[in-house]
C-alpha cells in the first residue's frame, strides 16, 4: 500500500498545522489496529485543522487518503473518510485563491474511486462515503446516478442517508438529471414507509428551495419512532439533535418552522420538547415573525427537565425588555439553583430576565453577586456573530446592570464597597463600566472612582466620571493633577493610550473646560476611533479640527468613517455633513446585511433633530422588516434587534408633527 508515499517531499508543502509530523509513519500508522485512531487524529490536525484553507499537503495526501479508505486493512476508514469530507467542504466553501493548486484535479480523481465505495460490505462505510459524496458538486450526475443505481439493494438507513444526499446534490444537477431526478423523489414521498416519506420530503425541499414544505410528514416522523435512523450519518440519533435538524433545515419557510416548533413543544417526550426549543431559538434569533412561539414556550417555563426550562428562561430573557410580561416567571426561578453541566444556573438567567424587565425583585439576588465571591455571570461580553447558532452564554455581569439606572441608589452600597483601591481588575472594570453606563444616578459613588485614578483602572474610572458630568465636581482635583501626563505610572500600553484620551476628556465632561481635550484629543485623531467621539462631544469647540475630520469621514475603515461623520454633525450642527455616511448601515439592513456598526450609527441619527424625509423613510422600511437586524448570535441575536428597533422607532415618532 501507499506506492509512491515515500517520494512526495512533505517538508517543503504547506500544513494546516505545523507540519512537524512525519507524514509516511502516520498514514502507514493506520494499518496498525493499535495506533491507527491516534493516526487519523493527527492527520486531520495537519491537513485540515480549523479549516479556512486547503493546504498543499491537503492535495498530496488526498489519493493516499482514499486508498486508505479502501482498505480492509484499516481499522479507521470511516474517520479517514471524514478527513476527505472536511477537506472537500473546505474546498467548497472557501474563495478559490484559498485552496492550493491541484485540488480540483487529485478531488476529480477520487470521486469515482468513492463512488465505489458505495458498494463496501460494510454498511458503516457505505454511509459515511455517501456523505463525503455530497461534496462532490462538481460531478453530481455522476455521484446521484450511482446512488440511484445502487439505492434498492442498500439497507434501511443507508437509504434514508443516500436519499438525503440526492436532495443535496439535486441543485448541482443537469438538465439531463434533474428531472428524472425529481420525480423519483416525488415518488418516494408517497412510500408507505414513514420514515422513508420524511427522509424523501426533505431531500425534495432542499432540491426545490423556495417551495413551501408539505409539513405533515415530517412531523409524522418526528413524532413517531425515530430509531430508523441509528447509525445514520446525518442524524446523531438523539430525538432532540435531529428535531432540531430537521426543523433548521426548512431554512427560509418560517411558517412550516414555527408550526414544527409548535406542535413539537407540547410533546409528551422530552427529547422531541427539548428540540423544539433548540430549534425555536434558532428561529427567533432570525426573525421576529413567529409570533406565536413565547406564548407557547411560557407554557414550557416550569418543564420538570432543568435543560428544557433553562433554555426557556434564556429565549424569554433575551426578549425581557422593562415592564415585559414575564417579571413573574423570573421571579419564580430566583431559588432555581439546578444546572445542567455547560448551561447557566436557572436562577442565574432568572436574574438577568428580571433586571432586564426593570423589576426590583432582583435588587438582592443583584447585590448578592456584586458583593459575593460568584457574580454567576462572566465578567466578560462574548460576540461571535449568527455562525454559531444560538449558544447559551449569558450577558455580562455589566450588560445586565447596565439597564438598571433607575435602580442605582439600591446597588450603590455594595458597588461602593467592592470598588476599593485593591479591587481585582476585571471586576473593577466591571464595576466602573456599569457606573459609566448609569451617568449621573452614579454620583454618590464619585469618591470611590476618584480613588481608582490613581492605579491600574484609571481609563476606567475617567470613563465612569465624565459620563457621571458636573455632578462628578468632587474628582476636579485629582484629574487636574493628571492633565500634564494622563498616562504617568501605567505599564499597560492600551491603558496608557486610553488615559490620554480619557482624563482629558473627563476634565471637560466635569469642569466644563474644553482647553485640556482640544490639547490632547487633536492631534491625535485617526488614531484611534475612541479619540474621535471625546472631540464630538465638545461640539462647537472642536470646530477647528473639520478639515481632518472630513478627510476621516472618506476612509474606507467604516469605524472611522462613522465617528468622523458623528463628530462633524455635532461641531457644525449640520447633518448634511456626515448624515449618508451615518445611513450606510441602516440601509445595508434591508439587504440583509447586519454590522456591530449600525447599534451605533442608529444611537447618533436618534441624537440628530430635523432627519431628513429619506432617512426616515428608510427607518421605517428597516422598522417594517420582520428579520433579526442583529450581527451576533445568542441572547444578542434577539436583544440587540429589539433595542435598535426601539432607537429607530424613537427617531421616527420624534420627527413627526
Amino acid at each position: 500500500m501507499f506506492d509512491g508515499l515515500d517520494h512526495v517531499p512533505w517538508h517543503d508543502l504547506v500544513y494546516a498545522y505545523r507540519g512537524e509530523a512525519d507524514m509516511p509513519s502516520l498514514f502507514h500508522a493506520l494499518l496498525d489496529e493499535a495506533a491507527a485512531a491516534e493516526a487519523a487524529g493527527e492527520l486531520l490536525n495537519e491537513l485540515h485543522h480549523q479549516g479556512g484553507f486547503v493546504c498543499s499537503a491537503a492535495v498530496a495526501a488526498l489519493p493516499f487518503l482514499v486508498e486508505a479508505a479502501e482498505s480492509s486493512r484499516v481499522s479507521c476508514r470511516r474517520e479517514v473518510l471524514e478527513i476527505v469530507e472536511m477537506l472537500a467542504l473546505t474546498a467548497r466553501e472557501v474563495a478559490p485563491r484559498l485552496v492550493a493548486d491541484g485540488w480540483a484535479e487529485v478531488w476529480a480523481q477520487a470521486v469515482p474511486r468513492l463512488v465505489a465505495l458505495l458498494d463496501d460490505s460494510d454498511p458503516r462505510v457505505r454511509r459515511t462515503v455517501t456523505s463525503v459524496l455530497e461534496e462532490a458538486v462538481t460531478h453530481a450526475d455522476l455521484v446521484v446516478g450511482a446512488l440511484r443505481d445502487r439505492w434498492s439493494a442498500q439497507d434501511a438507513v443507508t437509504r434514508l442517508d443516500q436519499v438525503l444526499a440526492v436532495g443535496a446534490l439535486a441543485g448541482s444537477l443537469t438538465a439531463a438529471t434533474l428531472p428524472e431526478t425529481l420525480l423519483w423523489l416525488r415518488d418516494l414521498t408517497r412510500d408507505p414507509d414513514e420514515q422513508l416519506r420524511f427522509a424523501a420530503t426533505l431531500a425534495l425541499g432542499e432540491a426545490l428551495p423556495g417551495r413551501p414544505a408539505d409539513v405533515e410528514p415530517l412531523l409524522a416522523a418526528l413524532s413517531g419512532d425515530l430509531t430508523a435512523w441509528s447509525g445514520s450519518e446525518h442524524f446523531p440519533g438523539a430525538p432532540a439533535s435531529t428535531v432540531r435538524w430537521v426543523i433548521d433545515r426548512l431554512g427560509d419557510d418560517l411558517d412550516a418552522r414555527e408550526d414544527a416548533c409548535l406542535t413539537l413543544l407540547a410533546h409528551p417526550d422530552l427529547g422531541r420538547r427539548l428540540g423544539a426549543v433548540h430549534a425555536a431559538a434558532g428561529l427567533l434569533s432570525v426573525s421576529r415573525r413567529p409570533h406565536r412561539l413565547l406564548p407557547a414556550l411560557r407554557e414550557r417555563f416550569a418543564d420538570p427537565d432543568v435543560e428544557t426550562r433553562t433554555r426557556v428562561l434564556h429565549l424569554l430573557g433575551a426578549h425581557a425588555r422593562p415592564g415585559g410580561e414575564d417579571a413573574d416567571l423570573f421571579a419564580a426561578h430566583l431559588n432555581d439553583r439546578a444546572r445542567v453541566p455547560g448551561l447557566p444556573a436557572v436562577a442565574d438567567v432568572a436574574v438577568w430576565g428580571l433586571a432586564w424587565s426593570g423589576d426590583e425583585r432582583c435588587l438582592p439576588e443583584l447585590a448578592e453577586r456584586i458583593g459575593g465571591e460568584r457574580p454567576g455571570s462572566s465578567l466578560s461580553s462574548m460576540h461571535t456573530g449568527k455562525r454559531y447558532g444560538y449558544p447559551m452564554w449569558t450577558p455580562s455581569l455589566q450588560q445586565i446592570l447596565a439597564p438598571c439606572s433607575d435602580r442605582a441608589q439600591a446597588l450603590l452600597p455594595v458597588i461602593r464597597r467592592r470598588l476599593r483601591p485593591d479591587v481585582e481588575e476585571q471586576l473593577g472594570r466591571t464595576l466602573l463600566q456599569t457606573l459609566g453606563a448609569w451617568g449621573p444616578p452614579a454620583a454618590p459613588a464619585v469618591p470611590q472612582i476618584t480613588d481608582l485614578l490613581g492605579g491600574r483602572l484609571r481609563h476606567w474610572a475617567a470613563e465612569a466620571l465624565g459620563a457621571i458630568g458636573p455632578d462628578a465636581a468632587f474628582a476636579e482635583p485629582a484629574l487636574r493633577d493628571l492633565l500634564d501626563a494622563p498616562e504617568a505610572g501605567l505599564d499597560h500600553p492600551y491603558a496608557r493610550q486610553m488615559a490620554a484620551d480619557a482624563v482629558p476628556w473627563a476634565y471637560w465632561r466635569v469642569t466644563g473646560d474644553p482647553e485640556p481635550a482640544l490639547r490632547a484629543l487633536g492631534p491625535r485623531l485617526g488614531d484611534r476611533n475612541t479619540t474621535t467621539p471625546r472631540l464630538a462631544d465638545l461640539e462647537a469647540h472642536a470646530s477647528g479640527h473639520v478639515p481632518t475630520l472630513r478627510l476621516l469621514a472618506r476612509a474606507l475603515e467604516p469605524w472611522t468613517a462613522l465617528e468622523a461623520a458623528h463628530a462633524l454633525i455635532r461641531i457644525t450642527g449640520d447633518v448634511a455633513e456626515g448624515g449618508h455616511i451615518l445611513m450606510r448601515p441602516v440601509r445595508d439592513l434591508l439587504d440583509g446585511r447586519a454590522e456591530p456598526i449600525v447599534r451605533a450609527a442608529a444611537g447618533y441619527l436618534a441624537g440628530i433633530e430635523d432627519l431628513p424625509a429619506g432617512y426616515l423613510s428608510t427607518m421605517g422600511a428597516v422598522l417594517s422588516d420582520d428579520r433579526r437586524h442583529s450581527w451576533d448570535g445568542g441572547w444578542a441575536a434577539i436583544h440587540d434587534d429589539l433595542v435598535l428597533r426601539e432607537v429607530l422607532r424613537g427617531a421616527v415618532q420624534g420627527a413627526r408633527p
